[in-house]
């Protein structure tokens, strides 16, 4: 049996294709990152969750994503650096970030991280974060999709 070249997926779906997306979210409180994760798996996603920036970083080094999404403080710190690790190591990988604070009312979170595609405040109505995620990705909805 002649067997052929293997070519790998696009990091990020085709537009118009309804494809399962790997997520990263990076969340540390554990109500919220519990919320999130099952409203993304249930919409299809495949979701890591990670607590920590250090996690994140880990894992975008190690696995193949299509998409961020990251609280904006985590702890004590900003994951500002994870979203900028991204640009340099994935300038393709779109990211999405949530946060609670008005820091940066005025749109300055996009020019702090070429990756950054949307800025979602908490408290987060998680139809508008599953939106987000498919815009970034380019995926169809399920209910669009059929």
């Amino acid at each position: 049996m002649r067997q052929g070249r293997v070519i790998p997926a696009p990091a990020t779906p085709v537009q118009g294709i309804n494809v399962t997306a790997k997520v990263l979210l990076l969340e540390d409180d554990a109500g919220v990152r519990f919320t999130f994760n099952m409203a993304l798996q249930e919409a299809g996603y495949d979701v890591t969750a990670v607590t920590s920036c250090s996690d994140a970083i880990s894992a975008l080094t190690e696995l193949p994503l299509d998409v961020l999404v990251l609280d904006l403080k985590i702890g004590e710190e900003m994951s500002l650096p994870v979203a900028d690790y991204a640009a340099l190591l994935r300038p393709d990988i779109p990211v999405v970030c949530i946060t609670g604070s008005r820091l940066f009312s005025g749109g300055e979170l996009f020019s702090l991280s070429r990756n950054i595609r949307w800025v979602l405040r908490k408290p987060v109505n998680l139809s508008d974060l599953l939106s987000m995620v498919d815009h970034v990705t380019g995926r169809v909805p399920a209910m669009a999709a059929s």
